[in-house]
């Protein structure tokens, strides 16, 4: 439960960091250029009110933080997370562990800049600040697939796909935590637009990451070894969570729901399009840590069979 969790609320985390760093860096100039300059197309397509960051950066904070809790609990001793940190060997442990932690400290220096009432900052400081949020949280999204792929005890994970699989989806979760800060904003000039484009970029990260579980399920289904765990997803014991939660719940509903956003009501459906999108990405964690039960190095009277042919 506390892995499910972390690679939930870390990748959200660190996918929201993403979302928002490049939103931020889009309304940079508009918010601290001194005088204001003339904005590009994409700036002012993407231009948001304050308060939104003042919102959402808090929000994406919290979440990270959580995701970094469960893992220290799920470690039992916080001091083994230092002692890989400070391991002089290299691996991919590591580097996501400080990929992590400096993830954490740009969100934190955002929300804390916005929680100031915003002080005066030079529009280029906040291009570098976040460009590097934007690469930590890269980095942290993709540790969260990779610590999985790491596990050479389940043959279902190994396959660079379930890192691609969980990036896409951890930032599809980042713009559920954009929706979900949006929607407490309240704001003189409708804002709808910039929210109506960001979730039609939200479109095309839930038509990838339907397009990485297709071909990852048929890379399941192909070898001897992984087609049962895929078996259980599909018509096993975990068809329920996956048909229910994953592909109708976190991929079907949100696509189509960002597909008729409207202005008059847009609170409600970003709103739904947030709680939908979380909970897709909750059961899809939930679903490929399940399915390793199912995973023919876990079944031992399966694997004596298989080495037997």
């Amino acid at each position: 439960m506390l892995t499910t969790c972390y690679l939930f609320l870390g990748g959200a985390g660190a996918g929201a960091l993403v979302v928002l760093a490049a939103l931020e860096a889009a309304n940079a100039r508009r918010r601290f250029a001194y005088p204001p300059r003339v904005i590009s197309r994409v700036e002012r397509a993407f231009a948001l009110p304050d308060e939104f960051f003042v919102r959402a950066w808090p929000l994406c904070f919290v979440t990270m933080a959580l995701g970094v809790l469960c893992l220290l609990f799920d470690l039992g001793r916080p001091d083994r997370l230092l002692n890989l940190v400070m391991s002089p060997a290299p691996s991919a442990i590591a580097v996501g562990a400080y990929a992590l932690a400096a993830a954490l400290v740009c969100a934190g220096a955002f929300a804390l800049t916005e929680l100031l009432d915003g002080p005066r900052v030079k529009p280029t400081a906040l291009f570098v600040a976040s460009a590097l949020g934007a690469a930590a949280g890269l980095v942290a999204l993709a540790y969260t697939g990779v610590l999985l792929q790491g596990l050479a005890s389940v043959l279902f994970w190994q396959t660079p796909l379930l890192p691609l699989l969980f990036s896409l989806s951890s930032l599809s979760c980042g713009v559920a935590c954009a929706f979900m800060g949006a929607v407490f904003v309240e704001a003189r000039r409708p804002f709808a637009r910039p929210l109506a484009r960001l979730a039609r970029v939200d479109g095309v990260l839930i038509v990838l990451e339907a397009l990485c579980l297709v071909v990852y399920l048929v890379w399941g289904l192909s070898a001897e070894g992984t087609a049962p765990a895929a078996k259980a997803l599909i018509a096993g014991d975990l068809r329920w969570l996956f048909w229910g939660g994953v592909v109708a719940g976190g991929l079907v509903g949100p696509f189509v729901l960002e597909r008729f956003l409207t202005h008059g009501n847009s609170r409600t459906q970003l709103l739904w399009i947030a709680a939908l999108l979380a909970a897709g990405g909750l059961a899809l964690r939930f679903a490929l840590t399940g399915a390793a039960a199912y995973d023919v190095t876990q079944m031992p009277e399966a694997l004596f069979g298989l080495m037997m042919e």
